[in-house]
């Protein structure tokens, strides 16, 4: 992975898109596999499939956004130097 840089700000945005994902988003995907047990044969159930493939979608959003946190490196929004890049 890239070295990513980020202000104080972004990585707030990402602590809570990551606290929703490990919450009301994982809250979201079990009830929906709850309701596609009940239909039946799981070999032939698309809202099964589809609910699963949620799953593994947030779970990986979750890591990549667990190590973009955890190896950020923070940008200081206090510069304001004329002559310098942010």
């Amino acid at each position: 992975m890239a070295e990513i840089w980020l202000t104080e700000r972004e990585v707030e945005k990402r602590r809570q898109k990551l606290d929703y994902l490990k919450g009301e988003r994982r809250l979201e995907i079990a009830e929906m596999l709850k309701i596609a047990r009940g239909f039946g044969d799981l070999s032939e159930n698309y809202e099964y499939k589809a609910a699963k493939q949620a799953q593994r979608q947030n779970d990986s959003r979750m890591r990549y956004l667990e190590r973009m946190i955890k190896t950020a490196k923070i940008i200081d929004e206090e510069i304001t130097a004329e002559d310098t890049v942010g």
